[in-house]
């Protein structure tokens, strides 16, 4: 099917009903598998979903990409943090324009500029955000799981700005 043949897709805010939950960890489960081919622990739908349930809520806003009523893609933002804490596409729905349709969301909800972290390993999305524009910044570790990640920075007109101290 060439991209003329695909069929529009919306974005919307998630309205936070149960059976969304589970789309949401199925897609979030289905992009992490396919971006750690390698990986000998895979956690069950139910880490997923119960993630979902915990993270992506208040004052979390999640964006879905939608065609026809069926999720494709969502992104994680925590706009008071200028974050994009999550952002996943359905892997066999990868170059629809789903990824950059939700970039291009989170630069007009965050017009100032935002932040992301991508795993180290992941080097398609490396790739992807980096076509995207974003300017990438220092490699740290995720407080939590340790894994290390690359900070990517989104700034207007592609201009550097220094980091806002909070606090």
């Amino acid at each position: 099917m060439s991209a003329a043949q695909i069929p529009a897709f919306q974005l919307r805010s998630r309205d936070g009903a149960p059976e969304e939950s589970l789309v949401l960890a199925g897609i979030w489960r289905r992009a992490w598998i396919a971006a750690n081919r390698r990986a000998t622990v895979i956690e069950p739908i139910t880490h997923w979903l119960r993630r979902v349930q915990t993270e992506f809520v208040p004052p979390a806003d999640v964006v879905l990409a939608e065609r026809e009523g069926q999720v494709l893609a969502f992104m994680v933002m925590l706009a008071r943090r200028e974050y994009v804490a999550q952002l996943f596409v359905e892997p066999h729905l990868r170059n629809q324009g789903l990824g950059q349709a939700l970039l291009d969301e989170a630069s007009v909800r965050m017009p100032l500029g935002w932040k992301l972290h991508v795993a180290i390993n992941n080097t398609a999305a490396q790739r992807f955000y980096e076509r995207y524009g974003l300017v990438r910044g220092a490699v740290d570790r995720h407080p939590t799981s340790g894994r290390e990640r690359v900070a990517y920075h989104w700034f207007p007109q592609g201009t550097p700005r220094q980091p806002r101290r909070i606090g």
